[in-house]
């Protein structure tokens, strides 16, 4: 059975070094889960690659532009950008935005490849890898979903979630097993209560801090020489898209919000 929490370490383990590639995105769910796991990755080789936004070229309806402006706002405000975090776990903060995001072209195998990761963490990656790069780690490619699988495939779970009522929210660590979108098989998933009252911007965030835990909680056992067990998804799965202007006026009319700027605080609570 897949453990739906994890523990929590405060510290990272004593062991052998790996080299762990981290593909993330610039986004704050990604900024807040990079802080985290630069800290308490120390020890090992890091190699990090920042993928721009999530998806192709289209354009997004308003409240969503606004939103990843105030997460833009947020980012640029901390005491550590994305290029300080790289350069705190001793790597440069790479990209593929030079070669058209062709991460599975040529010149983004051989990138990846230069990292010769043990493992590769996604998290938030914008990008689609496909059966070359996913090849390359000798341990896989593992990716932290913020959302219950298989329920919610796709971006923004959490807002699908609080649509539908549901009393949880939760994180899924699973296995990329080939270019479909979070159909891998299952490590773990770790629920949180659903919080109707704050904004859907700060109930994603709220998943972060179990969330690397599981990442953390994965390459210990693989550290310790244990194999990562993973179980296929289970149950009628669901993709979503980003919502359209209709969905989200009806959201906002149920009293929902994307983001709020007096829960400042409590995100830079987050950021640590």
């Amino acid at each position: 059975m897949l453990p739906e929490t994890v523990a929590s370490y405060e510290h990272f383990w004593e062991t052998k070094a790996m080299n762990i590639t981290v593909l993330t995105n610039r986004d704050l769910a990604s900024h807040i889960s990079l802080g985290r796991l630069v800290e308490r990755l120390n020890g090992h080789k890091l190699s990090i690659f920042i993928s721009e936004k999530v998806g192709g070229d289209h354009s997004l309806p308003e409240p969503l532009m606004a939103l990843a402006a105030f997460e833009k706002t947020v980012i640029q405000a901390s005491s550590m950008s994305f290029d300080d975090l790289a350069a705190k776990a001793g790597c440069p903060l790479q990209r593929f935005a030079d070669i058209g995001n062709k991460v599975n072209g040529p010149e983004g195998i051989v990138r990846i490849q230069a990292s010769e990761p043990d493992i590769i963490l996604s998290i938030r990656f914008g990008l689609i890898i496909r059966e070359q790069v996913i090849a390359i780690p000798k341990h896989g490619v593992i990716n932290l979903h913020s959302g219950v699988l298989p329920d919610y495939r796709g971006v923004m779970a959490t807002y699908r979630a609080m649509v539908n009522g549901d009393a949880d929210i939760g994180s899924t660590l699973h296995f990329i097993q080939d270019s479909g979108v979070d159909t891998g098989d299952i490590l773990s998933v770790a629920k949180i209560p659903l919080q109707p009252q704050i904004s859907y911007l700060l109930n994603v965030l709220n998943l972060y801090t179990a969330g690397c835990d599981q990442l953390v909680d994965a390459l210990q056992r693989l550290d310790a020489g244990q194999i990562l067990e993973a179980q296929p998804q289970q149950g009628e799965p669901n993709y979503f898209t980003f919502p359209d202007q209709q969905q989200l006026a009806a959201f906002f009319a149920m009293g929902y919000q994307l983001f709020d700027s007096e829960e400042i605080e409590a995100i830079a609570a987050l950021q640590g």
